[in-house]
C-alpha cells in the first residue's frame, strides 16, 4: 500500500508522477492509499483513471469518507480494479455504493463482526448490516480519535500485542484508555472475551 505524498502539498502532475515512479521500482501489486486528512491532498479521480490503466496498481484504499466515489468510479474503471474503503465509518455506505470491500483498522479488533457486517451486505440484509455496524460506532469513534495509540491499546487488552509507540506518538492517557476498553467490551461477543481472558 502506497499513500499519496505528504508534507510539499504536491500537485496531481506530481502524485501522478510519484506513483509511477514507485511502480517502476518494484515488480510488487500496489493498492494507493487516498487519505487527504492525514496528507492534505487528495487523489482526484482523474489521477486515479489514469495511475489504474497500469495493472501493477490492482486497488484503491479510499480514506476520504466520500461514499459517492464508488458511484462515480465503477463504470470508468478497468475490470479487476477494487475500490476499497479506508474509512470505518462509513464503509457500509462506501461498499453499498458499488465498492469492493474495505481494508479496516477496527476489524483488527473485531474481525468477525467485521466480516459479518460486510456478509450481511452482500445477501441484501441491510437492516442486519446497519444493526452489527450499530454495534461498532464507540469503538470505531475511540479508534480513529488517537489511531494509532488506541488501535495498539485495544490489541493489548485482547493479548495480541504490546501498546508502546514510538515517537511523536505517546501510548494513550488513562481516560483514554478507559474509553477503548469501555467501547471494546460493549462490542465485545464470546469470541472477543475468550481471546481477553486467556
Amino acid at each position: 500500500m502506497s499513500v499519496v505524498p505528504y508534507y510539499n502539498k504536491p500537485m496531481q502532475a506530481g502524485i501522478y508522477a510519484h506513483f509511477q515512479a514507485i511502480a517502476l521500482s518494484t515488480a510488487l501489486p500496489i493498492v494507493l492509499h487516498d487519505v487527504p486528512s492525514r496528507t492534505v491532498r487528495e487523489l482526484a479521480d482523474d489521477t486515479l483513471l489514469r495511475l489504474a490503466e497500469r495493472r501493477q496498481f490492482i486497488g484503491l484504499r479510499d480514506g476520504t469518507g466520500d461514499v459517492t466515489r464508488p458511484l462515480r468510479l465503477c463504470g470508468r474503471l478497468r475490470t479487476g480494479f477494487r475500490l476499497m474503503s479506508g474509512d470505518d465509518a462509513t464503509a457500509l455506505a462506501f461498499v453499498g455504493a458499488g465498492g469492493d470491500g474495505c481494508i479496516s483498522t477496527v476489524a483488527n479488533v473485531t474481525p468477525d463482526l467485521c466480516r459479518a457486517i460486510h456478509s450481511s451486505l452482500r445477501q441484501g440484509r441491510l437492516q442486519t448490516s446497519r444493526y452489527l455496524q450499530r454495534r461498532l460506532g464507540a469503538l470505531q469513534a475511540c479508534l480513529g480519535r488517537e489511531s494509532p495509540a488506541a488501535l495498539k491499546y485495544a490489541l493489548s487488552l485482547l493479548g495480541l500485542m504490546r501498546p508502546t509507540m514510538r515517537l511523536p506518538l505517546v501510548e494513550l492517557d488513562e481516560p483514554s484508555r478507559a474509553a477503548v476498553a469501555s467501547a471494546l467490551m460493549n462490542v465485545a461477543d464470546e469470541d472477543l472475551l475468550g481471546a481477553a481472558e486467556a
